[in-house]
């Protein structure tokens, strides 16, 4: 009852108010007399002011309800409505209504804005490049792990992709289910890239997903040429054991049980080469034993300074009259890492070793190697080795980590697929960069 009677009884008592207004102005208007404007006129304005002032009470929710809409429809939760109590409980229970819906769209923007932050953070951290695209090919969605596939700073557009990823730019274009395919924008860098076309409340997005599948390529070739390797092995030493056997039989015939004669002569000289041949053989194959069985990693927290200078000490000492200058550098100089000191020692002497065989003979007047050990942008530690020697030939960059490669006259070809293989036993990996002319780089990255 309270809540129907509060706004009657005001509403009545205004209504009243001015009909007492209207009628004495309209008194004092019609009464005779010089007197009657000087009392009409002043009753006339107070029966304006009622009227108005009635005309905004009642009005007062609608008012209020046209705000509430508006604030709703342009997403302005932040206004407030105050009580209105001097109206009546019922306006007290409307604005009250009107605070708490603006108070739960207020809290539902909030928890979507968290969410929307949320899934950006989650989309930022990813590993796997993500792409969106709208129907002008304006980039909606992206993250940094495709930026730094791309190996581009920023995208706004399809078309701001260099020339080198032409064929994404055509498959993007093209794309209107699912989609799959493989290139290699560069060396060193094979992208798997997923895309699907959807449609999303009326509007078409091309979305991408980006995968480099380089080192997991690289993984699978170096397990296939170890199991290779180890099957080559296995039936190489079973054919050539016995013939060494039996060529050293056949010696101590020769020169024990046989007379000295010319034929006798030629009979040993041929198998001294057999023999010769089949010991290079089984050396041979000794290199396959040690590419197929690099041991598992003992890692440890190393100190890289103390490491580089280990490696220069050694390496100067093999070749104090080479006359190659070898320094290090580290930045910074407290930098360290967590891997197994013996392997990546080994890795290190080994590049070293390849740099200053590259070095002689090259011909220039300071011939220098440096180690140099820091971290990138994101933390991740690195340690290159680089040499100011001939360089290696674009065409044999891909070639040199496959096993038994060489172009020394008495190389194995094994000691920088050994260093890849430990490398990646390690989480990491080796690349290498060269200038004709201009030298080459090393580069171990964790």
């Amino acid at each position: 009852m309270a809540l129907s009677r509060s706004f009657p009884v005001v509403l009545g008592w205004r209504v009243i108010l001015l009909a007492v207004f209207i009628a004495a102005a309209a008194y004092f208007a019609t009464k005779e007399g010089n007197n009657k404007v000087l009392y009409a006129l002043p009753l006339s304005v107070a029966a304006l002011i009622a009227a108005f002032s009635l005309y905004r009470y009642v009005n007062d929710t609608n008012r209020r309800l046209a705000r509430f809409f508006e604030s709703v429809r342009y997403s302005d939760f932040a206004i407030r409505f105050s009580s209105g109590k001097e109206k009546g409980d019922s306006f007290a229970d409307v604005n009250r209504q009107f605070n708490e819906v603006l108070e739960a769209f207020r809290q539902t923007r909030a928890e979507k804005e968290a969410n929307l932050l949320f899934l950006n953070t989650i989309v930022q951290h990813l590993s796997t490049g993500l792409l969106a695209f709208d129907a002008q090919m304006n980039v909606l969605v992206s993250n940094n792990a495709a930026f730094q596939l791309l190996g581009v700073y920023r995208l706004h557009h399809l078309n701001d992709l260099p020339e080198r990823h032409k064929s994404l730019i055509q498959f993007v274009q093209h794309l209107t289910t699912k989609g799959k395919i493989l290139y290699q924008p560069e060396v060193g860098r094979q992208l798997s890239v997923q895309g699907v076309s959807v449609n999303l409340q009326g509007r078409a997005v091309r979305l991408l997903t980006l995968q480099n599948i380089h080192p997991e390529l690289q993984r699978k070739e170096v397990d296939a040429w170890r199991n290779l390797t180890r099957v080559l092995r296995h039936e190489i030493m079973n054919s050539i054991t016995p013939i060494v056997s039996l060529v050293e039989t056949a010696q101590d015939i020769v020169h024990h049980d046989l007379p000295k004669n010319p034929a006798t002569a030629d009979l040993s000289e041929a198998l001294d080469v057999v023999a010769a041949r089949s010991r290079g053989l089984v050396n041979f194959v000794e290199a396959y034993r040690t590419y197929t069985s690099v041991p598992v990693p003992k890692p440890e927290d190393i100190a890289v300074r103390q490491l580089l200078d280990r490696v220069v000490q050694l390496a100067s000492a093999e070749q104090k009259d080479a006359g190659i200058k070898i320094e290090a550098f580290v930045q910074p100089d407290n930098l360290r890492l967590h891997a197994d000191p013996a392997q990546l020692e080994m890795v290190l002497l080994n590049l070293v070793k390849n740099a200053r065989e590259a070095l002689s003979g090259s011909g220039a007047k300071e011939q220098r190697i440096t180690l140099r050990a820091g971290a990138d942008a994101k933390g991740r530690a690195f340690v290159e080795v680089e040499d100011n020697g001939p360089g290696i030939p674009p065409e044999l960059l891909e070639e040199v980590f496959i096993p038994f490669f060489t172009t020394k006259p008495t190389g194995t070809g094994v000691g920088l697929s050994i260093s890849r293989q430990i490398m990646q036993l390690h989480g990491g990996d080796i690349r290498v960069s060269s200038v004709p002319g201009g030298g080459a780089r090393f580069v171990l990255e964790f």
